[in-house]
């Protein structure tokens, strides 16, 4: 390997190391209660080296967030591409069921990361234009959904996928909050009772 391509796949790891430090303690101390010392210090790198690739705990903090964004971008494209090819309300509930499960699984472990984002996007631009950005991203993808198949109508399609990511997106974080496994189950077979009759007409 050249002295370049070293260079740079210690750049790719060094960059790595960072975005993973900093994701667990903003998880673990959230991010007021965290430093950029403390960060390159998990990272078991030098404070130098973490400002060769990040302005600040802000700048690293929006990169997590597009990754977030990416991810969530991409899983949601690929629930409505699967979508659109069933046919039927048993088929429809299976899936939304089992996916619904998956994103609360996921929502565990960055439910602490997105506690304070709300905070950090009115101190930092960058960050507001990028939680509104996923935001409209993810809607996007949802009113695509609907004009694929409701073609004929006469809808606001944006309000209405608007209002089904508004509504999931509260529900499925006051989900998290019910301490009752069985509660739980209650809650999102009724959610998902809901989202098939408003979204789908099931």
């Amino acid at each position: 390997m050249g002295a370049e391509k070293k260079i740079q796949q210690r750049t790719i790891e060094s960059r790595k190391k960072l975005l993973d430090a900093a994701y667990h303690l903003f998880v673990e101390k959230g991010y007021y209660n965290t430093n950029t010392k403390e960060i390159a210090r998990y990272a078991g790198l030098s404070i130098g080296n973490f400002y060769n690739y990040y302005q600040d705990k802000g700048e690293i903090y929006c990169v997590l967030l597009k990754k977030y964004a990416t991810d969530s971008y991409e899983a949601m494209q690929e629930l409505f591409d699967q979508l659109i090819a069933l046919e039927g309300p048993t088929a429809y509930k299976d899936f939304l069921s089992l996916y619904l499960r998956q994103l609360l699984e996921r929502a565990v472990d960055t439910k602490k990361f997105f506690e304070d984002s709300i905070v950090i996007a009115k101190e930092n631009a960058q960050v507001q234009f990028t939680l509104s950005e996923a935001e409209e991203s993810l809607i996007a993808i949802i009113e695509t959904f609907l004009r694929k198949r409701y073609p004929d109508r006469q809808d606001d399609y944006y309000i209405k996928a608007r209002m089904i990511y508004v509504i999931t997106d509260q529900v499925a974080k006051d989900i998290l909050c019910v301490n009752s496994q069985q509660q739980k189950e209650k809650y999102i077979q009724l959610f998902i009772e809901e989202i098939l009759h408003f979204s789908f007409d099931l």
